[in-house]
């Protein structure tokens, strides 16, 4: 039986209770981090809630406070408790704004819960295709880890049904943005190119460390829009993701990609930095 934590309690995941009046369950109102963890450590966490202060800051919650330090220990021990301290595992930190009216952002009912889960980090390449609707760059929520992900998840599932391991988002205004559950890089004249925040998409951490990892490699990075025209002459791509980290792309669509040394030595550098042998 997995243990869960839930607001600063272990229990069994059987006893987990969610009200039926809770905005989260109901609406996807809520924010969540999904971590990886090695060999007991979390790795990331302060980046991760960095990004979750800043979804606070951008819905008007002013209510909830991030404690790094409990909840690495938190982390800590839900591993333990999980059997979780040796190899790869997924954490995922969710943050509900709770019961309260539906004209109040802010009801100062937030609660927290947080699972643990092996994690198999997959070496191979994935085939990617272009999601048949288009992110909006006007929503209120773009770029944010929100709870209501229903349409990454109907991505996932038509690109598990077309032969295909992700969707490629593109925006209102026909630039890339993201894929269902990563962000997007292009390797282009030995370069890096990945759409800009302003597309869109979210601010991911791998995304973060990958940018920072090729800037002391020396390789050139640009964060720009990026169209059509560009995927179709780039001379690779890959997504990245917390749990999974750089992960290549073979297939867009019907076209191919070659294995590219750019994308292994980036990868070989962010197992490095997650202490993955």
């Amino acid at each position: 039986m997995a243990t869960v934590w839930c607001d600063g309690k272990f229990i069994d995941e059987q006893n987990f209770r969610v009200s039926p009046h809770d905005r989260g369950l109901c609406h996807g109102f809520s924010l969540f981090e999904t971590l990886l963890a090695v060999d007991g450590k979390p790795k990331l966490l302060p980046e991760h809630l960095e990004r979750m202060r800043g979804g606070l800051q951008r819905l008007g919650v002013d209510s909830v406070e991030l404690d790094a330090s409990g909840l690495n220990t938190a982390m800590v021990s839900l591993l333990e408790r999980n059997g979780l301290l040796v190899g790869s595992a997924r954490l995922r930190f969710s943050l509900s704004f709770g019961e309260g009216p539906l004209n109040q952002t802010d009801s100062g009912r937030a609660w927290a819960w947080m699972t643990a889960s092996r994690a198999a980090i997959v070496a191979g390449a994935v085939r990617v295709n272009e999601a048949p609707w288009k992110k909006n760059i006007e929503s209120v929520t773009r770029g944010l880890k929100v709870g209501n992900y229903a349409e990454h998840l109907i991505a996932m599932d038509m690109a598990r049904r077309e032969g295909f391991g992700e969707m490629l988002f593109f925006n209102t205004n026909n630039e890339l943005c993201e894929a269902a559950m990563a962000n997007v890089f292009l390797i282009k004249g030995g370069g890096l190119l990945t759409p800009s925040l302003d597309s869109g998409c979210l601010a991911g951490v791998s995304r973060a460390l990958v940018l920072r990892i090729a800037r002391e490699q020396g390789i050139s990075i640009m964060e720009k829009p990026l169209g059509r025209s560009d995927v179709a002459k780039a001379d690779g791509m890959f997504l990245t993701s917390s749990v999974q980290g750089p992960v290549e792309v073979s297939y867009y669509g019907l076209n191919s990609y070659a294995p590219h040394p750019l994308f292994k030595n980036i990868r070989a550098a962010w197992l490095a930095r997650m202490g993955i042998k």
